[in-house]
């Protein structure tokens, strides 16, 4: 029975990522794409409730395709309980989203990291894929498909180690960044998520008629704490793998914090 892969992204289902991503994995494997019609960059785990979603299906290379006028959550929303409803999907990937998504921050920020994060909750084994860019490299369409081949290549050799051994015990999805450049010094590197990437900032503008507007945006970081992605990513150039697991509760928390409620119990038993 062939593996059935549920491919999505931020960028869009036309986004030369998951273009090239798709083109690698289907070459082995049930590819089912289920992506947004447009980019949804920096949309995070958000769903969908205000308003009805609308699916375009069609057919590309072979590839069946369902673009969702939505966020990557609900396209594996739509993935998981519609399309894939009788017979769930053995993996979801997501990618390989143009630039990188280090750090605490972009992991949370990320509509690619969320929609594998959205499937792992659902018990589904997902990995996410990011590539980084140089910032003048974005301006370049050619710049932006450079080395998207070793990388879609290098994501399917990954896949095809998990799909058949499965993840670590403990481990439920995986958050892979690709460097700007492959060499032949490049290496795979287990790492954890730096706490932040970007300085933020708020830029505050004026329109034509002289009112406010503002811009969030922020500067890359340049030094990292040794063993995270930032640092393997950005100042290395290598292969960031970061395990995630949603298991959050620790033992010791736990007692630490028991004894701050035991306190709350014994002032409100006061209060009421």
């Amino acid at each position: 029975m062939a593996i059935k892969l549920l491919v999505t992204n931020d960028d869009g289902y036309r986004s030369y990522g998951i273009r090239s991503l798709v083109g690698s994995l289907s070459k082995s494997y049930e590819v089912v794409v289920v992506a947004p019609d447009g980019p949804r960059s920096a949309s995070g785990l958000a769903l969908t409730f205000y308003r009805p979603l609308r699916v375009r299906e069609f057919n590309f290379n072979g590839v069946q395709y369902y673009a969702v006028n939505g966020t990557p959550g609900d396209c594996v929303s739509i993935g998981l309980f519609h399309i894939f409803k009788d017979s769930p999907p053995d993996m979801v990937v997501s990618g390989i989203n143009i630039g990188e998504n280090v750090s605490l921050l972009e992991f949370f920020m990320s509509g690619t990291v969320a929609a594998a994060l959205y499937a792992s909750i659902h018990d589904i084994p997902a990995i996410a894929f990011s590539k980084r860019f140089e910032v003048a490299d974005v301006l370049s369409p050619d710049s932006i498909e450079d080395g998207f081949g070793e990388a879609s290549e290098i994501a399917k050799l990954m896949v095809d180690t998990f799909v058949d051994a499965g993840f670590p015990k403990g481990i439920d999805l995986l958050n892979v960044n690709f460097p700007a450049h492959f060499t032949r010094e490049t290496r795979v590197v287990v790492t954890r998520l730096a706490r932040r990437s970007i300085n933020s900032k708020v830029y505050v503008r004026k329109d034509p008629r002289g009112r406010p507007y503002y811009w969030i945006w922020g500067d890359k970081r340049s030094s990292f704490r040794r063993g995270t992605d930032a640092y393997e990513v950005i100042k290395r150039g290598n292969i960031s793998v970061t395990p995630i697991s949603l298991r959050f509760h620790r033992e010791e928390q736990h007692k630490e914090l028991k004894k701050v409620t035991d306190y709350l119990n014994e002032s409100i038993a006061s209060i009421l």
